[in-house]
């Protein structure tokens, strides 16, 4: 099993330093979860019992599950200089004195993309925030067994929306397999998260829309 993690250590002169850099990083990710992983979080601090082995305290950011479960979604870690002492990491002050360093750690892990998962899915799919969505619009041609005509105007009418939304830096796919009926097709795309799906068929071109 391979588990990815995002994480990150630093080493300050001050007490305040620390805890200012310890408070900066949880504000960023409760940051990231909310605007870019559409993923509520409340952050807060840990109790005793659940505190990180060593640091002074810890600050979590808790995301809750569609069970009622809480989980935690990531954390920053106020060292002080416990790990300093035990390994002898110092620094000499403004006036040559050695000192120990204020240490803080933090870090996520494959963790939040569990959560993004999901809190975004159902037993009916997928869907993921648009912003980390690979491919944000598929375009599902509903085309006709037997008038080749309307089918043209069909594919002329979607590669114009494709350009639009292209050129709007919208990640957009048009579906053009033959081999797959239209049911498959949602079902596909449905599994793999893409957050708006467009339908587009002889109604639509005659619609203008």
């Amino acid at each position: 099993t391979v588990f990815f993690a995002g994480e990150g250590h630093t080493a300050h002169s001050t007490k305040i330093e620390a805890l200012n850099e310890t408070k900066t990083i949880l504000s960023l990710y409760e940051n990231f979860c909310n605007t870019v992983l559409a993923l509520p979080v409340i952050s807060g601090i840990k109790s005793e019992i659940e505190r990180f082995a060593g640091a002074d305290e810890t600050y979590t950011i808790e995301a809750m599950m569609q069970n009622g479960w809480a989980l935690q979604a990531g954390t920053s870690h106020f060292l002080g200089q416990n790990f300093s002492k035990a390994f002898d990491v110092k620094f000499k002050d403004e006036n040559g004195i050695e000192q120990n360093v204020w240490a803080t750690s933090w870090g996520v892990s494959t963790r939040l993309l569990g959560a993004t998962i999901m809190v975004h899915s159902d037993d009916d799919g997928l869907i993921l925030p648009p912003k980390i969505a690979p491919i944000q619009i598929v375009i599902i041609p509903i085309i006709s067994k037997t008038n080749q005509e309307i089918n043209e105007k069909i594919f002329q009418h979607i590669e114009k929306i494709d350009k639009l939304l292209s050129d709007s830096d919208f990640r957009v796919k048009v579906d053009k397999r033959t081999h797959l009926s239209v049911g498959q097709k949602f079902y596909e795309w449905e599994r793999k998260g893409v957050p708006i799906r467009l339908e587009i068929g002889e109604k639509e071109v005659n619609s203008g829309h």
